[in-house]
């Protein structure tokens, strides 16, 4: 695949009229936007993705009600073969998903807009890989079969949980007295419904907010750090790089698209 570029797009106040691009992916991170693809309305919210393949025409604004922010990334197709391999790529179309871990696909389009930013040393490689990650995980998450409702039900209990005590010290024995159930049966319930480890899954949290805190307020590095709950500045460092690929002194607010 080759990217065409990739964009953070925060509260804009510009619109899209009608165009015919390249395929594009878009994530919504907060609030809602409209789209029309092929003059069929779309009213895209928090957590839902968009893919629009090649040659449809496609227009967005801003919703009436409430502003928003997304990424886009605007490629092409290496290939007719490479795009006929995802389910949901097959068809010139365009496919509409709301998952269930926000704090993943937040991080993982944060990562690939860094690298198109910071352009390190394989840079081009690197998107190209995150690209196909994420190309690749809509595809199998939305074609897993639905788990039991129980496990579901535990999921989203714990799932909750972590959204309101994220600045927490969490323990798996922590969830696994909130569940009812061993620590081992509470990771691997969770993972199988949302995609990731609750502590993976805390980590995304803690991560994804260190990102708000960076772009939009004048708080240091080591006040964030203590804010989301981390020992100390050096362990919060090496979370966010392993997570975002840079060190959060790399990442500022001049990395947002206004």
């Amino acid at each position: 695949m080759e990217i065409q570029g990739v964009y953070h797009d925060v509260n804009p106040t510009w619109r899209i009229g009608k165009d015919r691009g390249c395929a594009t992916l878009v994530y919504v991170t907060q609030g809602k936007v409209m789209y029309w693809i092929d003059g069929v309305g779309v009213e895209l919210v928090k957590g839902e993705i968009l893919y629009i393949p090649s040659g449809v025409d496609r227009a967005w604004e801003n919703h009436a009600d409430e502003s928003h922010q997304k990424y886009t990334v605007v490629f092409l197709w290496e290939s007719e073969n490479l795009r006929k391999i995802l389910h949901y790529t097959t068809k010139n179309e365009m496919y509409r998903y709301k998952t269930f871990n926000t704090p993943y696909f937040e991080q993982r389009f944060s990562s690939l807009f860094t690298q198109i930013l910071l352009k390190k040393p394989y840079f081009e490689w690197m998107a190209r890989c995150i690209l196909s990650e994420l190309l690749t995980q809509i595809a199998q998450e939305s074609s897993e079969v639905r788990t039991a409702p129980s496990k579901e039900r535990i999921a989203n209990e714990i799932q909750d949980y972590i959204l309101r005590n994220f600045r927490s010290n969490i323990t798996i024995d922590d969830l696994s007295s909130l569940a009812g159930v061993t620590p081992n049966y509470v990771s691997g319930i969770f993972k199988e419904v949302v995609g990731s480890t609750p502590i993976q899954y805390l980590h995304q949290l803690r991560i994804n907010t260190s990102l708000h805190l960076l772009q939009n307020t004048q708080m240091t590095i080591s006040e964030i750090a203590e804010y989301l709950g981390y020992c100390d500045q050096s362990y919060f460092n090496r979370v966010f790089k392993k997570w975002m690929g840079v060190a959060p002194s790399k990442y500022n607010h001049h990395y947002v698209i206004s």
